[in-house]
Parts: C-alpha cells; structure tokens; sequence
C-alpha cells in the first residue's frame, strides 16, 4: 500500500468538495438551455480552462504515457499537431462560429436545420455509438492509473471497486447540476490538474537522468524513437490521418463543441480555442515524456498500459501521492463529466425526441438525459472490464472517434460551406465515414480467423484515414448526382 492516511484525508476531502460544488450547482438550472450549455454565459477565461479540463484526464495521461513508452521522442509530434488543430479553429472560427450563430445545443441539430430529420437521426445515432464506444476505455484505464499507483494492484476485483466508486462520484454531479456543474468544477479541477502535473514531474526529473533517457530512447528503438515518419506504429498515414482528424475532432467533438456553444458568442468561443491551443502541446508531451522515463528506468519488457503509472509510484514520495491522485482525479472527472452530459444530451435530443410523437418538454428532456447518462455509466463499468482493445489505447481512441467524426466533417463542413450539399450527400458522408472503423472493430475481435490477404483492413491507421477520405467523396459525389432531384435545403446565418 502506497497512501498513508494524509494521503487519504486530502483525497477525500478534494472528492467531498467537488460533489458538493457540483451539487450546489443545481439552483442554477433554470431550464434546458442552463442545463445544457451553461445558458451561453461562458466567457473566456472560465470557457478555456473548462475545455483544457476536459481534454486531459486520467485516460488522456495514460494513452500518452503508453505511447511515449512505446515510441519514445517519435509521439511528441502529437502534440504539435494537436495544438496546431486548436490554433487553426481558434484563428479561422472553422465550423464552430457558425454553429455558436445557429444556437444549436447539438451537432445533429444542425443536421435537421442544413438536411432533413432523418439526417439528423442517423448522425445522432453514429455520434452516439462511436462517442460511447470512444469512452467504453475511459474507467478502466483509470483503474488501471488509481490501483498502480496507490498500491491496490490491478486485478479485476480492484479495477471493478475503483471504477464503480468513480463512477458512482462523477454521475452524482453531473446528472443534478448538467453544465453548470461541468464549468464550475472543471474550473476548480484545471488548478489542481496543473499543480498535480507539476509535482509528478519535478520529483521524475529528480529520480532520472536526462542523458540516459535519450540513451534509452535510441537503444531501444533507434531511429524510430526520433522520426514518427520511420516509427512503425506511426508513418505518414497516421500523421495524415492525424493531422485531419485534430481539425475535424477540434470542431465537432460533442464535448469539445459543447464549450464553445455555451461561449457568450461566437468570438469568446473562438478565443476559447485560441488559448487552450496554446497550452496543447505541452499537455501532451508531459506524460508522454513521463512515458519515455519509464522506458529509462524500467526497460521495454513493462506492461504498456501500466509502464508510466508504474514509474510514478516508484518516484513520487508517500505523502504527495493524495496530492498527486487528487489532481489526476480532479482531471478524470472534468473528462467524464463533459462526455456524460455530452452523449447523454445527443441521445436524448436528437435520438429519443425525434421518435417520440409527443414533445418532451424541457423537465422531460432533463430527466430523459439523466437516466441515459446513468446508462451510460453502467455500460462504461461493464464494456471497460472485459473488452481488450486490439491497438495502442491512442489509437483506440482515433478511430472510434473517427466513427463519427469523418462523417460529420464532411455533413458539417459542407452544409456550412458549400451550397450545393443536400440531404442525399450527408447520408452518405455519414454511412461512408462510419464504414472502416466500424470494420476494424469488428473483424479485430476475430483477427486470428482473417485470411491474410484481408489483413489490411486490421491496420487501424488506414481505417482511420480512409474514413476522412471516403466521407468527403460521398458528400461531393452523393450532392453532384442527386442534386437535381434532391435541392439543397438553405439556412440564413445572419439571422
């Protein structure tokens, strides 16, 4: 056991803390547009770290402590790329200022505006499976992270103890408070996140030295420890990929979006963008460094999963590991928390409401969202202790939010950009983007039985960028050919 009793009182009482901030938030939800977009009265300061909260949490440090372990230096350009992603939306407002114009509270609600309704349901469906199945990894990587580091061990009767005690912590808030509860404790969890990254890394930079670390790195995996080009796991289709992927997942990521949509206009949301880039690459590249020091220290014989959690309860001190556990909880639960409400909110708008006959109203919307969102969490708790990902956690990841994603460029991009788009071409761009993740899912659950010949759709970086490529085409092609029988439906922006 790693935690002494002051561990455990500061984590505790950080945990009892954020509850009842969370809790409290509840007065403030007046009606559906509270509840889902914070009223639209977020501005930047609060808006940037809500959305740097929600983009790193324990899952985020452990998909890139596995990938800086398994790459070395070659994954830092991740992180470049991401934060050049954010800049790009931040300066140009791509897609995302125009969709803050609209007031849409979800992406598939401007399916229904720019399409037809039954866009919109097909959209709201893809967003809401590759969304949760994107999330299906998010509690057991934490467990993972938690039993390590405080010394529990890893074994499935502790990973199901942890991940139902986190569990049962994030709904609590989230369900009651909506977006409110989300900003508030975001904000509160971005400070204790930075201080806790800062710990962790000042006492791995005293237990390691920075020469036998690039020693390592180039010992181990050579020249593709320093060239993501040359690197195996990486070459020039996943940097491709990637590099489309960081801009189309920047703007139309559910809990991404969700941010800006609840700026208090379309600037804020786009200074939002600006700032969180700007921290990005560094975000990133931290626990991948993490990662690369615990290839130094331990070889590359370690679990992979658990290379870098390992590393931090070797080096960090008994006392500052509450400290430590606090902030990565702290960042845990602004992930969760956003992509609860996130998918909860697409299901129940965009797949529950437009199956109904009768409208929901508000309180019914409010309460259908929070019984999905406790759903939600049953399936996170079951998928995540027996479903064994068939790649690197990162790229798991990618190319389930590359489900959706793809197509969504596409039916976003080109409704708000090209006036030719109709209904017909985001069928497709939706169906065709959705297409070669969905495959690799599948057909890496039966890899042993694949014939060779048909081993090229299990390299999950070709389904990943062929999703992009494909969707794009169908959106033009499925226009061009129906556009005659099929007109394109006009929106006005300046409304």
């Amino acid at each position: 056991m790693n935690f002494t009793l002051f561990d455990w009182a500061i984590l505790f009482l950080y945990l009892a803390f954020s509850v009842f901030i969370g809790i409290r938030a509840k007065k403030y939800v007046e009606d559906m547009e509270a509840y889902f977009v914070a009223g639209r009265r977020v501005r930047v300061a609060l808006g940037s770290a809500t959305l740097i909260a929600t983009e790193i949490g324990i899952v985020t440090f452990m998909y890139l402590g596995e990938i800086g372990y398994l790459t070395g230096f070659s994954s830092f350009v991740l992180g470049v790329i991401g934060a050049v992603a954010f800049l790009i939306i931040g300066k140009t407002g791509f897609i995302v200022s125009r969709l803050r114009k609209l007031k849409v509270i979800t992406i598939p609600e401007f399916y229904e505006l720019r399409y037809s309704k039954g866009v919109r349901l097909l959209g709201a469906i893809i967003l809401f499976m590759g969304g949760v199945l994107n999330m299906g990894v998010f509690l057991k990587f934490d467990g993972l992270f938690l039993g390590e580091v405080m010394g529990f061990g890893v074994s499935r009767d502790v990973l199901f103890i942890i991940m139902t005690v986190m569990l049962i912590i994030v709904i609590s808030y989230t369900v009651l408070g909506g977006m409110f509860s989300v900003i508030i404790t975001d904000f509160m969890q971005f400070i204790v996140l930075s201080f806790g990254m800062f710990i962790t890394t000042f006492f791995i930079l005293k237990s390691v030295n920075l020469s036998d670390v690039a020693h390592a790195v180039l010992n181990y995996y050579g020249e593709e420890g320093i060239n993501p080009v040359l690197n195996s796991r990486f070459g020039w289709k996943f940097l491709l990929w990637m590099l489309i992927a960081s801009v189309t997942t920047s703007g139309l990521w559910q809990p991404v979006t969700s941010k800006s949509l609840s700026a208090e206009d379309e600037i804020v949301g786009r200074k939002i963008f600006t700032y969180t880039g700007l921290t990005l690459a560094g975000r990133y590249m931290i626990p991948m460094f993490w990662g690369v020091c615990a290839l130094s220290v331990f070889g590359p014989s370690v679990n992979s999963q658990i290379a870098m959690p390992k590393l931090i309860a070797h080096v960090v001190p008994t006392g500052f590991l509450g400290l430590l556990v606090a902030g990565m909880l702290a960042a845990s639960m602004s992930t969760y928390s956003a992509y609860l409400l996130a998918w909860s909110s697409v299901a129940t708008r965009d797949i529950i409401q437009p199956l109904f006959k009768k409208d929901l109203g508000e309180k019914g919307s409010i309460n259908a969202t929070r019984v999905v969102a406790v759903l939600i969490g049953l399936y996170l708790l079951f998928f995540g202790l027996f479903y064994e990902i068939p790649t690197t956690a990162f790229q798991y990841i990618a190319v389930t939010g590359a489900m959706y994603t793809s197509g969504a460029f596409g039916c976003v991009a080109g409704g708000l950009y090209w006036k030719k788009a109709n209904s017909t071409g985001a069928y497709v761009a939706l169906i065709a983007g959705a297409v070669f993740p969905l495959v690799f899912l599948i057909l890496s659950l039966f890899k042993n039985f694949i014939p060779e010949t048909l081993h090229f759709l299990l390299d999950v970086n070709l389904s990943g960028f062929l999703s992009f490529i494909l969707a794009s085409i169908g959106m033009v092609v499925g226009s061009i050919l129906s556009g005659k029988t099929n007109p394109p439906k006009e929106i006005n922006f300046e409304k």
